[in-house]
């Protein structure tokens, strides 16, 4: 018992040492950011070294030698970073900022200013100067903001030096007399695939601001006034065919308007976009969706993907509501009166503006507010005899609101109250979500209970619909072993959709999972991973078995940095789907099914490498599933940059809900599913050639084909069989009702110039073509070919944003 409490107190001792400390020191004359580190200040201030490996050989010396050292003044944080190296073995890889790849050498800082290790920082610069910045929390980065800060980079005989400022505006602290942070640095050597910090980090925990050191000595700062100005113009020129004789396709716009940025307090930012252009976000991945839910596409929008991870936590935010698809857009379609056409029917809302207030506090309470406000819109009838139009309201004037409460406790831990609402003018109804959710750790972060619930309310006129969700999870997640359990259960009433995204609800489940990693080199591979989870599947209402499913995978990398991994998912017996058939109260029998696949990839350091995989999917009827990516990406020089890829689906004789796509549904009271054929191709061409660490062009070209062609029709069975129908699937004409050949083929092409910290201008070209006929007997460059001469909207835009620091004006304005 004795020699147990002795031990107990040597594994404490041992981790209250293991985290390193640096003092800094103060420059009075200031620092002139140029890469030489040459100020008498650099060579007086404690030096940070002795880096050790989070990558590939964990806890073991850094194979370079990298040497930190900080200082600070009353404006900014400044770190200067002596990366030994072969000046010919280091990677001189240009890319556009935020944009890192396996092949980039950089150095990093992670600064969590509140010490309360959720909560960083992080701002890298590469060896040939490109930055890179994001926020942290809990482990999650956000990458898709712009800080302010400066960098400059030197090469030498010996490696390279990078020179970094951050100012104070950049960053969040408590205003007191002494400051106390946790630091990080860590470096990324491509040639050898090393990562490797200072403080010792665990690549089993996923939170590298637990891991932090300490940075002491900041005194007597005092958090700036933080008031930033980004206005902006733009100018478009579009062409679609108007198809219409004397009418023009072409279209011109000139928009204008401003983001501004207020630092309210040393911790609180509120966020305002007046007059919003979101024209030249890239194009959404449009599909072909037989499901009976919807899609859900990324946020591309900078005001939205800009410091909203507060606001994400919960689930419950999903920004591509606000300004999205009109509520009542299928009204448009209802109103239809004999002799009328539709002429206009909008896709998207047009956002008026949006705000959001966030921050946290030194107590750790993160606080944020969102509210946007979009206009009603309208969709154009016009009366194919006598001319007169007339405008049907699709969207209601609306306003959405989001609030969150995130306090941070013990040991990495939260609790987070959110609350989303969205109110609408007119009769459309309005809503209302509440969710509560919590993380607790152990003190050493290994073990942790994580749960969540909340509450949906739609305000109708002469009624409310109330629904819930709740969940729990608990188990070990650190270490070489991990596992998992799970319950959830949401009911078929609960639906967060008027501001959050939900595929289904009417479900309950219970998930486990356990895993096995090895992290450090042994044999011939250096890190090796494995899982198994498994999940019991029941409708909530009713209350009935659906389904009992497993996945299993293992993976390696080797060596050479090559990887691979094989893996099978299927369900152990058949699966009931209540949400196939789109009726209540119907549900499709589906096969049991297994499905076997592996992939490979080779190390990305190379200048050809190589992604390739397939899983083959098999049931007990004749249903066969054969999917397959190839992917070669081919670093030309150090500033082309190619990546093709190309997804490949078979699905032979699939069971599925029939849907109507080029006609009118068979007048019948049964449920018509059926026996179809679906082959996916996709092509994806992704080029990036930059010219400095602040221009470049990127270029995207994706082509999506789907073709559906239905070879039988069955009538769905309250026991959930099929039976066969005497429904033929023809118009009267002979043409299919149900095949589909769907082709999206979209362009993006960027041209990018940072010419200030913040500033940029941005031209762009965007080709969108959205065809879609019956004729699934084609060959794919045939089908190409009758693609890329259809109808298309080809858009060409200028924007120019200039970023204004409200101190440096005054300043000027004083001079």
């Amino acid at each position: 018992m004795r020699n147990s409490i002795i031990l107990f107190f040597v594994i404490l001792s041992f981790q209250a040492i293991a985290q390193r400390s640096i003092s800094v020191t103060k420059a009075p004359s200031g620092i002139t950011v140029d890469g030489y580190l040459d100020e008498p200040e650099w060579q007086e201030a404690e030096i940070a070294s002795g880096f050790t490996q989070i990558t590939p050989n964990t806890g073991q010396p850094s194979q370079k030698n990298t040497t930190i050292k900080v200082l600070y003044d009353d404006d900014a944080l400044y770190i200067g970073a002596y990366c030994y190296d072969d000046p010919k073995e280091m990677s001189k890889i240009l890319c556009q900022r935020d944009r890192y790849n396996t092949n980039t050498d950089y150095i990093s800082i992670m600064i969590d200013t509140y010490n309360d290790k959720l909560n960083g920082f992080v701002f890298s610069v590469s060896t040939m100067g490109v930055q890179y910045d994001a926020k942290i929390y809990a482990g999650d980065y956000n990458s898709k903001l712009d800080m302010i800060w400066y960098s400059q980079v030197q090469h030498t005989d010996s490696g390279w030096v990078a020179e970094i400022k951050i100012p104070y505006s950049a960053i969040r602290f408590a205003k007191k007399d002494e400051q106390l942070w946790g630091i990080n640095f860590t470096r990324n050597t491509s040639a050898i695939r090393e990562e490797a910090s200072w403080n010792p980090v665990r690549p089993d925990l996923n939170n590298i601001v637990t891991q932090a050191g300490l940075l002491k000595g900041i005194k007597n700062i005092t958090p700036p006034l933080r008031l930033f100005f980004l206005p902006f113009v733009s100018s478009y020129l579009q062409h679609y065919p108007s198809n219409v004789v004397g009418k023009s396709g072409w279209g011109y716009d000139f928009n204008g308007g401003m983001d501004i940025k207020y630092g309210v307090n040393e911790a609180f930012t509120l966020d305002m976009t007046l007059v919003p252009d979101f024209g030249q976000v890239v194009s959404d991945n449009f599909v072909l969706n037989l499901s009976p839910f919807e899609v859900r596409f990324d946020e591309n929008r900078p005001f939205f993907t800009e410091g909203t991870e507060l606001f994400e936590k919960a689930g419950l935010f999903y920004s591509r509501r606000v300004g999205g698809r009109p509520i009542n857009g299928n009204r448009a379609f209802s109103s239809l009166g004999s002799n009328e056409q539709l002429i206009e029917n909008p896709s998207t809302t047009t956002l008026i503006n949006a705000s959001k207030f966030s921050g946290r506090n030194k107590n750790g309470l993160g606080i944020g507010v969102f509210n946007g406000i979009s206009a009603p819109q309208y969709a154009t009838i016009e009366n194919i005899i006598t001319g007169e139009k007339r405008s049907v309201e699709t969207a209601p004037l609306a306003n959405y609101n989001v609030m969150v409460f995130d306090q941070n406790l013990k040991n990495n831990s939260s609790i987070t109250l959110t609350n989303t609402n969205v109110m609408r003018s007119g009769a459309t109804y309005d809503a209302n979500v509440t969710g509560l959710n919590t993380t607790l750790n152990t003190k050493d972060n290994a073990y942790a209970i994580a749960g969540s619930a909340a509450v949906s309310q739609k305000y109708f006129p002469d009624s409310i619909a109330l629904g819930h969700n709740f969940s729990v999870w608990s188990g070990k997640q650190t270490g070489n072993f991990t596992f998992g359990s799970s319950y959830s259960q949401m009911s078929n009433t609960y639906d967060p959709n008027d501001l959050g995204f939900l595929l289904n609800n009417n479900n309950q489940s219970i998930y486990s999972e356990v895993a096995y990693n090895i992290y450090k080199p042994f044999w011939k591979l250096n890190r090796l991973w494995s899982n198994a989870n498994f999940t019991y599947a029941r409708l909530y209402a009713p209350n009935v078995f659906t389904g009992l499913f497993y996945n299993m995978s293992v993976g390696a990398f080797d060596k050479r940095f090559d990887a691979a991994s094989v893996f099978v998912n299927g369900s152990v017996g058949p699966s009931y789907d209540y949400f196939e058939p789109r009726t209540p109260g119907y549900f499709f029998k589906g096969p049991t099914f297994v499905a076997p696949g592996f992939w490979v990839s080779s190390n990305y350091q190379r200048v050809f490498a190589l992604d390739f995989g397939a899983t083959i999917g098999v049931t007990d009827i004749d249903w066969r599933d054969y999917v397959f990516h190839f992917s070669p990406r081919i670093r030309a020089t150090d500033k082309l940059f190619i990546v093709y890829r190309l997804d490949k689906e078979y699905r032979i004789n699939q069971r599925g809900y029939a849907i109507p796509f080029m006609g009118m549904r068979p007048e019948t009271d049964a449920i018509i599913f059926g026996r179809r054929d679906v082959e996916t191709t996709v092509n994806t061409i992704d080029l990036s050639y930059t010219m400095t660490n602040k221009m470049g062009i990127t270029f995207r070209l994706r082509h999506y084909w789907s073709k559906l062609d239905y070879k039988d029709f069955y009538e769905l069975q309250k026991d959930g069989t099929l039976v066969k129908s005497d429904v033929t699937g023809l118009n009267p004409d002979g043409s299919s009702i149900y095949n589909n050949n769907f082709n999206a083929f979209t362009i993006d092409m960027v041209y990018r110039w940072i010419f200030s910290p913040a500033s940029e201008l941005n031209v762009v070209w965007k080709n969108n073509i959205f065809a879609s006929d019956d004729q699934v007997d084609i060959r794919y460059f045939n089908n190409l070919s009758s693609t890329i001469v259809a109808d298309q909207l080809n858009s060409f835009s200028v924007r120019l944003v200039y970023f204004l620091d409200y101190q440096t004006l005054r300043k000027q304005f004083r001079k």
